[in-house]
């Protein structure tokens, strides 16, 4: 049988309204009450990326939170709120994001679970293309249900950011770096967030597309944008793929969609999934996409030595510009140690790996993409 994603209209992040929608697009699936039994500890996984508040639409919004907090609770289920941000996972870290995202907030309103265990385990996945053993922070073995609720955003390295790479935050703080260095090729980076999608299977996706970011996301680079969605479904991959209808990008040309159709998880056609609730066309919205070419040039070219000529023409690098504070953020989560702090964040080219970690993760808009294709670019009127 056809995946199922549900597709509902939420144009505010009005209480009433999104409660009303969550609600609405839940009911498409079947109700709360078939993915949460009563009694079950249910670990809400929003997008936490750093500490970040929510007109900048970087976190998932606190009203869709707090709206799935309330209808966990329905089912007599005990909401758990947690991620593991970008940077150390510990508690002073955990503080600064749960309080600048608004989600102290709804854990204070509705008595739900913020999680502050900052420990670490390592899980053996023998069915793993390319991670037989992941590390996970603990709290994951402690739940039994996952609910993901991650935020249309588009994505430097892997195009988006949805629903089949949130759960990249169940591994803990500076251990994501250790994995953007030994998965360094995006098409390898995606196989392994493909895996650890595998290894969790969450029971359901709820994704804030009310207001997203396009252009060069996820984090304080990209640009707010209005879509006006809240997506639902059992199938991550499949909700992606209608993600990207909406933001009007093929999933064949999105990395992480791309590979999950080689690996046959799908066919990446509309056609192929069941839509309920509004229509994909009439909620469809442009999104820009980021400037971030690594991957598509990467799998077109076969040529070794073309291909290294192609991707340092084209592959955008991280530079510092002149809003950089030297705070060090971007330099502590280099996975690469390709950073250093003099005047500004200075990268080394030679040894950077393009993951842009210090492009995601700089709090004030200091990391550019530059391109030595960039004079082309304008040449050829491409953007």
């Amino acid at each position: 049988m056809p995946s199922t994603v549900s597709v509902t209209r939420c144009a505010t992040y009005d209480e009433g309204k999104v409660d009303e929608a969550v609600k609405k697009a839940l009911s498409h699936l079947g109700g709360i009450g078939k993915y949460v039994k009563k009694g079950d500890r249910v670990l809400l996984k929003p997008n936490l990326l750093s500490a970040s508040s929510p007109d900048k639409a970087i976190t998932t919004h606190p009203q869709i939170l707090k709206a799935m907090v309330k209808q966990v609770q329905s089912a007599g289920g005990t909401a758990i709120i947690a991620d593991s941000p970008g940077g150390p996972f510990n508690r002073k870290m955990l503080e600064s994001c749960y309080e600048k995202s608004g989600w102290k907030a709804v854990a204070d309103e509705t008595g739900a679970t913020l999680n502050y265990n900052t420990g670490a385990r390592q899980v053996s996945y023998p069915d793993g293309k390319l991670l037989k053993r992941i590390d996970v922070m603990a709290l994951l073995g402690e739940v039994d249900v996952v609910i993901t609720l991650p935020k249309m955003k588009t994505h430097t390295l892997t195009h988006i950011t949805g629903a089949t790479k949130i759960l990249f935050g169940i591994v803990p703080g500076l251990i994501k770096p250790a994995y953007h260095l030994k998965f360094s090729e995006p098409e390898r980076f995606c196989d392994m967030l493909l895996d650890i999608l595998a290894y969790v299977k969450p029971s359901l996706t709820v994704m804030d597309g009310i207001v997203g970011i396009e252009g060069d996301g996820p984090g304080a680079q990209g640009k707010v944008k209005n879509a006006g969605v809240i997506l639902a479904s059992q199938d991550s991959v499949a909700l992606d793929v209608v993600a990207c209808h909406i933001m009007d990008m093929r999933p064949q040309d999105v990395i992480i969609l791309r590979r999950a159709m080689e690996r046959g998880l799908t066919s990446g056609r509309l056609s192929d999934i069941e839509v309920v609730g509004a229509r994909v066309d009439d909620v469809k919205t442009r999104f820009e996409p980021p400037s971030g070419a690594k991957g598509m040039i990467g799998t077109l070219l076969s040529s070794k030595l073309l291909k290294r000529v192609m991707l340092k023409m084209w592959v955008p690098y991280p530079q510092a510009n002149m809003n950089c504070v030297r705070c060090g953020i971007c330099m502590q989560n280099c996975p690469a140690q390709a950073i250093t702090i003099t005047d500004r964040a200075r990268m080394d080219l030679k040894k950077c790996i393009r993951c842009y970690c210090c492009h995601e993760l700089c709090p004030h808009k200091a990391v550019d993409l530059k391109s030595q294709a960039d004079w082309l670019k304008k040449l050829t009127g491409k953007r």
